[in-house]
């Protein structure tokens, strides 16, 4: 792991938003899960090229009620982390929800519906737990070790407060990178149509951070 220029991991502020959001779009272009949702490389693109205004209002959320850190690399945001802090079920409307995601997906929002689904099966709720719903790099600083340091320092404070966590790997990279931070596969995969597997992870309360790298 090599982290470059000069790196600084830290919780972002209204200010951040729209840059941020421009880091969350261009880091999903060629996620595996947002490439399941929109399946169409060309509708990808513009997505990732109109959808500014939608990422800036759902980050705005995880800013007002989770966390949201970002690294930022000589003075420019290059990723972007978004929890969230779960202690029972589920409060959106659904209704709502579906109205939401049809401004922002479209056609596609069928195949965003059912992957909330999906997950929402899986996802504990009889404990509190802080949720990594996802961190985003730029590609061009992905490997660089980012991804790693927006995970720890969410977890430092994470087990400060004495929480477990949980997430849901989306490729074997990225579980590979979570399990050296202490999660650990939580059952079979959430498999999707079409052959995605997403592995849940639970990583218990108040692991010792010292000696992950």
């Amino acid at each position: 792991m090599v982290l470059v220029g000069n790196v600084v991991i830290r919780a972002a502020t209204e200010a951040d938003l729209a840059e941020a959001a421009a880091v969350y779009l261009a880091g999903n272009a060629d996620e595996a899960v947002f490439n399941w949702v929109i399946p169409d490389e060309s509708a990808r693109a513009r997505f990732v090229e109109s959808g500014g205004e939608h990422a800036t209002q759902w980050l705005a959320g995880i800013l007002a009620t989770g966390a949201l850190l970002v690294a930022e690399v000589d003075g420019a945001l290059a990723g972007v982390a978004q929890w969230e802090f779960i202690d029972g079920p589920g409060q959106l409307d659904a209704q709502e929800l579906a109205a939401a995601l049809e401004q922002a997906y479209g056609e596609y929002t069928s195949r965003m519906m059912t992957l909330l689904e999906l997950v929402e099966r899986r996802h504990p709720r009889d404990t509190p737990h802080w949720y990594l719903q996802q961190i985003c790099v730029l590609p061009a600083y992905r490997g660089t070790g980012l991804g790693g340091a927006l995970l720890r320092h969410q977890l430092a404070e994470v087990d400060a407060a004495g929480h477990p966590a949980y997430l849901e790997a989306s490729s074997p990279r990225n579980q590979a990178l979570y399990a050296r931070h202490g999660f650990q596969a939580l059952g079979a995969p959430v498999e999707l149509p079409g052959g995605l597997g997403l592995q849940p992870m639970w990583r218990p309360a108040a692991l010792n951070l010292s000696s992950q790298t």
